[in-house]
């Protein structure tokens, strides 16, 4: 680069650059999964305390007891970020909100690196979100990954997830419904199962493994009904990124 810093390790893999997008840690805690359903058919989540107030802040997920969780959206007037899960009423989840390094406030001591706008790429006194591998699902399958002696998490940045429909049924069931007014129209009946999960992560082996997986979302029969009209089928890949969190405390501020 022709203006700025940059320190590289010896093999000359490079550490710090003032041109570099990080994230640091804000806020921490853990949240407990409620009798909340969201989707149709995913009785139980969890909302994330800060998400309203940090609402670009990227969220790592830790703990569950080997349950998965997925961003499920935003809910409520509060807009607060929610997960659905394949966990228990009661289950604990940490959670980790990390924001841009330009929210983080000058210091007085320690060494920080800023951009020719100010922006504070590094500081010594930052806690760097460290992302060790990220994980992507473009379809229904699942992966994993394994660092022995660290303590992970996930972080999910977008909603990922299927809607894929079933063959359409005729005359599957319920009434025929006929409109005199219209002959012949009506006189069938359609069904058919929607599959719809979302994508998301869970820990293993001690928080030494994330992997991916689906979570139930909107797994209906639909119908009957005349109209055969199926909605198209989507998928939206997962991104997982795995973020070593070893060491950090849980339930700080840290500004």
């Amino acid at each position: 680069m022709a203006v700025g810093f940059e320190t590289f390790e010896p093999s000359g893999k490079l550490q710090i650059s003032s041109e570099m997008l990080i994230y640091v840690l804000r806020l921490s805690g853990t949240t407990f999964v409620e009798n909340f359903q969201v989707g149709n058919t995913c009785p139980t989540s969890f909302a994330v305390p800060g998400s309203q107030t940090y609402p670009n802040a990227l969220i790592a997920l830790s703990g569950g007891g080997g349950h998965a969780a997925a961003i499920a959206g935003v809910y409520g007037a509060a807009s607060t970020r929610r997960y659905g899960t394949t966990a228990p009423v009661g289950t604990p989840f940490n959670y980790y909100l990390f924001e841009r390094s330009n929210t983080y406030p000058p210091t007085n001591f320690g060494i920080e690196v800023l951009k020719q706008t100010g922006e504070i790429v590094f500081s010594t006194s930052q806690r760097v979100m460290r992302v060790l591998q990220v994980l992507e699902t473009e379809d229904v399958g699942s992966v994993a990954a394994n660092f022995p002696g660290r303590q992970l998490a996930w972080c999910q940045g977008a909603w990922a997830g299927h809607r894929i429909a079933g063959p359409l049924i005729e005359n599957s069931g319920g009434p025929v419904i006929v409109d005199p007014g219209a002959p012949g129209e009506g006189d069938a009946q359609y069904t058919w199962n929607n599959d719809g999960k979302i994508y998301g992560g869970y820990l293993a082996n001690g928080g030494a493994t994330v992997g991916t997986q689906q979570i139930s979302f909107d797994d209906v029969t639909i119908g009957p009904t005349p109209d055969p009209t199926q909605p198209p089928d989507y998928i939206l890949p997962l991104k997982l990124f795995i973020v070593d969190v070893t060491g950090l405390p849980v339930g700080v501020q840290f500004y």
